[in-house]
């Protein structure tokens, strides 16, 4: 039992003469480390952390608490979509079919994606979208089908832009059930939609059913 103390007691001031240890040259001079877990992700359904390695420069502490701060050097993380457009979600009853209608964007923005909010449970897309305007055809792309699990999506090959205040013309024909909003016209994020007709899978004809859409860079 002795021995095995002392190897215990040799071990730990080794550490600590390890983390104390100066790192010095002509030209600087680190005289402590902290090591995280080399800068990569952690993550789980509930949380997501994203650990350092680092070199401790200084320590803010009071009673409750301590901070060390040091440099960071970590993986950049994957870039976020950029949402200009968006009606949000829309509600039942929905069928799908084909949409009309106009755009006109608060704020010059760049697009290569549409998403269509489908219903819970369902499948609901776009499959195919135009818009255009007074000058001519701007985008117009078609539905890739169920591959790779990105099905509410039609990525435009070329990005686009819609310039701030100006009116555009949109038709979308959507499948299974998309989400839509029952309304002829909808202040939303990044502007204003409007519906012109929208004629269901019956034939039947509206002038209140907007598709639930967002516009993404």
């Amino acid at each position: 039992m002795k021995k095995r103390a002392i190897v215990l007691i040799l071990v730990g001031l080794l550490c600590l003469a390890g983390i104390a240890y100066a790192q010095v040259s002509e030209n600087y001079e680190l005289s402590w480390n902290v090591i995280g877990g080399g800068g990569g992700p952690t993550d789980s359904a509930n949380y997501a952390m994203r650990s350092t390695v680092g070199q401790l420069i200084g320590i803010s502490s009071s009673d409750n608490y301590q901070v060390g701060a040091g440099y960071r050097y970590g993986v950049v993380s994957t870039p976020t979509p950029q949402i200009k457009f968006d009606t949000g979600s829309g509600t039942y009853p929905s069928i799908f079919g084909t949409h009309n209608g106009t755009i006109t964007p608060n704020q010059t923005i760049t697009v290569n994606k549409l998403y269509t909010y489908p219903c819970i449970g369902t499948g609901g897309h776009s499959e195919y979208v135009k818009i255009w305007n007074e000058s001519g055809p701007i985008a117009e792309e078609s539905w890739t089908g169920y591959q790779g699990g990105n099905w509410h999506y039609i990525t435009f090959p070329v990005q686009f832009t819609l310039v701030a205040n100006q009116t555009y013309n949109y038709t979308i024909r959507t499948g299974s059930y998309p989400q839509i909003i029952h309304a002829k016209s909808k202040p939303v994020t990044g502007g204003t939609i409007n519906c012109t007709e929208f004629v269901d899978a019956n034939g039947k004809r509206y002038e209140d059913w907007i598709p639930a859409i967002r516009l993404e860079k």
